[in-house]
């Protein structure tokens, strides 16, 4: 007995515009608290993440990760 399985790949994320843009001081503060951490902390990533609950059904995450997992969206802004 055989089976078919149907895979519908998501489209290229290529040439989208970024889905967050940081402020000139959001950037500068961010800088400051990498260059100020712990020498083994200034490799990490910040990433920002969605939660869905709060009074407008969302809520934002934001934590410092080792490496970016596979379908994370790099985002680069200085």
């Amino acid at each position: 007995m055989s089976s078919r399985v149907m895979v519908r790949m998501a489209p290229a994320l290529k040439g989208r515009r970024s889905p967050l843009t940081l402020t000139q001081a959001a950037v500068r503060r961010l800088k400051e608290l990498k260059a100020t951490s712990q020498p083994e902390d200034r490799t990490k990533t910040l990433k920002i993440g969605i939660q869905g609950k709060g009074c407008s059904g969302n809520a934002y995450t934001l934590s410092w990760v080792d490496a970016p997992k596979k379908f994370d969206e790099k985002v680069s802004q200085d």
